[in-house]
């Protein structure tokens, strides 16, 4: 008998698949799930579908597209689960072609997330992500004009007004790149789909369905779609859990930029110049108990804050020329000689201020009180040991902040004031300074609400980490 040699099987037969319980070993039950996309609900259509493609072409035909080409080139998917409104915010950044003036990679710069640390902390964003405040926070930082309604204090019909507005060409001219974006955060489930609140950029506008387009920055669920006006609106009124408040809309642009004048993207992509130029506020524990701070000392005395009384306290009682840091950081040195000329300025007027205001009988500063271990505390630059960033001394620093603890228009005086005593300085330049001392003041009046939001944010997911190890439950993002 002979043998019959080798037996070759189909590989179809060696690799077929095999039912679950094929495997001798027992699934993870603890292991958390994993996903790939969501399929988007019936209250939302497709982009890429073939009926999305003719809301778009619709939208084209009624000039409802004028901020799309500008956003669809900058369109990114966020590269945490909870970076929505900061990827929202980049995307708008680039779309604007604002300079961060900071290096992203080789020699090139260009926005990214980990710029965008002026009023939070980065890696709880990771977990938290961020309110709607300080979305707002965050865009004045990078030196946008910021409109924000919430969706409580709004109708559908201004709403509608404000994306008609923002979305459609009003005035066809040679500058066709827009200046200013819409963007909406609101709740996921109102409109059927997974997770809670959300960050999107507003892409275009079909006024013959009445839909808008959410350019989604969570891509890897759910892809660009549209969904209609009234719905959307809808998702902008709960509130959220964590302030208490509704969600909404904003407009984001450029103070100042003369459409028919300033082609930026055709003008060698000039970017309009930042209000942060000098400094990088913070919101830290020692800004909240600042915050305290002024409260206690307004009270005691009648409603004014002392001078010596901030330096005392942004010092450590004069033993600490750095501590201020924790509020404000110095900003990279700016490249473009425009912006050179305009920091430059701004440090001369810082110092002319602090020299006349200082010696004004009213705010009297000892000076041979600052005894530090350094002894610089009052004439060399510690803001910063590296050359790479902008200088200033410590008393300095602690005079801008002391301008941002008063009022507006006590501190418009002060400033305006050093002026018109000088003669040397524009008023362009005044108006950049107090723009700084106002993004100072924004962070310390949010550094509470800060804390509160933070608080919430881990309550809740203490809340939900118990849900999910009693009852197996999902936790669903």
């Amino acid at each position: 008998m002979k043998c019959p040699g080798r037996i070759f099987y189909p590989l179809i037969l060696l690799f077929r698949p095999r039912p679950a319980h094929f495997f001798s070993f027992a699934p993870d039950r603890n292991m958390a799930p994993t996903f790939y996309r969501r399929e988007l609900p019936s209250t939302a259509v497709s982009f890429s579908s073939s009926e999305g493609r003719k809301i778009f072409e619709s939208a084209m035909s009624l000039g409802g597209t004028f901020t799309f080409f500008a956003l669809i080139e900058q369109l990114q998917t966020q590269p945490e689960p909870a970076y929505c409104g900061l990827t929202t915010l980049v995307i708008v950044l680039n779309a604007l072609a604002v300079d961060p003036r900071r290096l992203w990679k080789g020699p090139w710069r260009w926005y990214d997330e980990r710029f965008l640390n002026c009023c939070v902390d980065l890696e709880k964003v990771k977990e938290t992500g961020i309110s709607f405040d300080t979305f707002a926070c965050l865009a004045k930082c990078q030196g946008l004009g910021v409109e924000a309604t919430r969706g409580s204090d709004s109708t559908v019909d201004e709403f509608r007004e404000v994306i008609k507005r923002i979305c459609t060409s009003s005035s066809p001219s040679d500058c066709t790149h827009p200046t200013s974006f819409l963007i909406v955060s609101y709740t996921r489930k109102v409109i059927g789909q997974t997770g809670t609140g959300h960050f999107s950029p507003v892409g275009a506008y079909d006024e013959a369905s009445d839909s808008v387009l959410l350019l989604d920055t969570a891509r890897f669920k759910y892809g660009p779609h549209w969904v209609k006006v009234e719905l959307l609106f809808e998702a902008l009124i709960p509130p959220d859990p964590s302030t208490g408040k509704s969600r909404g809309y904003m407009i984001l642009s450029y103070d100042g930029v003369d459409v028919e004048s300033d082609c930026r993207l055709q003008s060698k992509h000039l970017a309009h110049l930042p209000r942060s130029l000098l400094f990088r506020p913070q919101i830290t524990n020692s800004v909240r108990e600042y915050k305290q701070f002024l409260e206690t000392e307004t009270d005691k005395n009648q409603g004014e804050i002392n001078f010596q009384s901030v330096v005392s306290f942004w010092t450590q009682n004069y033993s600490n020329d750095t501590f201020v840091r924790q509020l404000i950081k110095s900003q990279l040195k700016p490249v473009d000689s425009d912006e050179i000329k305009m920091v430059e300025s701004l440090q001369d007027l810082v110092k002319a201020t602090v020299n006349e205001t200082i010696l004004d009988t009213n705010l009297t500063f000892k000076r041979q009180e600052c005894t530090t271990a350094s002894n610089e505390c009052c004439s060399a630059s510690t803001q910063s040991l590296s050359q790479r960033y902008i200088q200033f001394s410590t008393i300095e620093s602690i005079f801008v902040v002391y301008l941002a603890s008063l009022s507006k228009e006590t501190r418009q005086r002060i400033v305006k004031n050093t002026m018109q005593r000088s003669r040397k300085f524009d008023d362009y330049v005044g108006d950049q300074l107090l723009a700084e001392i106002e993004l100072i003041s924004y962070a310390i009046d949010a550094s509470d609400m800060e804390s509160i939001v933070n608080r919430v944010n881990q309550a809740m997911k203490r809340q939900i980490n118990k849900v999910y190890t009693i009852n197996g439950v999902i936790f669903d993002f």
